[in-house]
């Protein structure tokens, strides 16, 4: 199954780009399902169709869903959603509002991943295309899976023996619900599925993440730091997709003029910045964007006679070999970015953090327990030294990173 993931600054046009590419897909025959995780939906708006929780038929060979919070707990999160507003009701909330307030942070963000993992199970659908929300949002989608397996693998386990003596002891003189072993059952649901999607995400051959850009400084800055962030969790960026372009007739204009000069600064920026990274180009149209005919020209615009689910590339975001006398873990970093970086060890357990996003990497074997000397960064890749070699591929050089290890 194949996934395309659209992401970019606010504004910059994603849904109808994801809308227009999810058209052409299932044109030329490919089974396709299009999702909004975006809070504030307007997949219906661009398609003219009224989408919902569920899924419906737009077009020949093309499905849309956005997904409803209200849906997911009346079908997903039965058992969880009535464990919380149990809780909440037990503590004086009314019941009403202890339903409301039992949606916590992170129901949005599994209920997208899981329409993916549910997708790739049933093999409906032979192209998924996601329309996501504004970037930090969509760097929090994807960081989900790892930070959800993180506390995981080092709390569940804990927590669920605690509850099985809490059952015997406490529970039986406290009014205070505890979490039933349904509830526990679901939850070690929760963990296989966030490790079946995040084995989906990171495979570069089945998923690809395409940046939407306009030739805005504002929108360029914000997608390097996308880039940088995204190549960090692991995910392969194929390609940028710079829309609203200016045509070249409209800058004859004199009303055009600055606008266009400037426009063509950016875009020579966009090109220096984000080569060799395929760039698709779409011009500002002289209408919105909204309904079947304009998402058409929107496609060819972009793919012209191409076929939009093709991967433009597969380079992993990650590599590990030998670098006199020391292995070398290396992580994408396609910029130069202002933030310290910190490294963490604990056993098999690698933490990077850059800024306010972290990263926690299960090393392999042949890295477990080796002690971090430092990180060295060279043509945008962030290089993770480790004491002793793993017999891989040697690679030389290196600019200093300033970075420090923390037991």
């Amino acid at each position: 199954m194949r996934i395309i993931i659209y992401t970019g600054k606010g504004g910059v046009g994603k849904t109808s780009v994801a809308a227009a590419t999810a058209l052409r897909s299932a044109a030329l025959g490919h089974r396709t399902i299009l999702i909004s995780t975006d809070a504030a939906h307007s997949l219906s708006d661009s398609l003219e169709v009224q989408l919902s929780g569920r899924t419906t038929n737009i077009a020949k060979n093309l499905d849309g869903i956005e997904v409803d919070m209200q849906y997911e707990l009346e079908t997903r999160w039965v058992e969880i959603q009535k464990f919380f507003s149990d809780f909440l009701a037990s503590q004086g909330m009314d019941s009403v509002t202890a339903q409301e307030m039992a949606i916590f942070p992170g129901m949005e963000l599994m209920s997208a991943l899981f329409y993916v993992d549910e997708f790739a199970q049933m093999g409906k659908y032979d192209v998924v295309v996601m329309d996501t929300a504004p970037t930090a949002d969509t760097l929090r989608l994807l960081s989900f899976p790892d930070i959800a397996n993180w506390y995981f693998d080092r709390l569940f386990g804990i927590v669920r023996n605690i509850l099985k003596i809490a059952r015997v002891t406490v529970g039986k003189i406290v009014s205070t619900p505890l979490p039933s072993e349904k509830f526990l059952d679901d939850l070690e649901e929760l963990k296989e599925r966030l490790r079946r999607v995040r084995e989906l995400l990171i495979a570069s051959n089945k998923t690809s993440v395409r940046l939407v850009v306009n030739p805005e400084r504002m929108v360029i800055t914000e997608t390097q730091r996308a880039y940088t962030y995204l190549c960090l969790y692991g995910y392969t960026v194929e390609s940028i997709i710079i829309n609203r372009i200016i045509p070249k007739e409209a800058c004859r204009q004199d009303f055009f003029d600055e606008k266009c000069k400037e426009q063509e600064k950016h875009l020579e920026t966009i090109e220096e910045i984000f080569s060799p990274l395929k760039m698709l180009r779409a011009d500002l149209m002289p209408r919105e964007v909204v309904g079947r005919k304009a998402l058409e020209e929107l496609a060819d615009q972009l793919f012209g006679d191409g076929d939009p689910t093709e991967v433009y590339s597969t380079q992993s975001p990650m590599r590990i070999y030998d670098d006199d006398g020391k292995a070398i873990l290396a992580i994408r970093m396609p910029f130069p970015m202002n933030q310290k970086v910190e490294l963490y060890t604990r056993g098999d357990n690698l933490t990077l953090q850059l800024g306010a996003f972290k990263k926690s990497i299960i090393l392999p074997y042949a890295l477990a327990n080796k002690k971090v000397l430092g990180a060295d960064l060279e043509e945008g890749w962030l290089k993770i030294k480790f004491e002793g070699e793993i017999h891989g591929r040697k690679r030389k050089g290196g600019k200093r990173v300033r970075g420090r290890e923390k037991a």
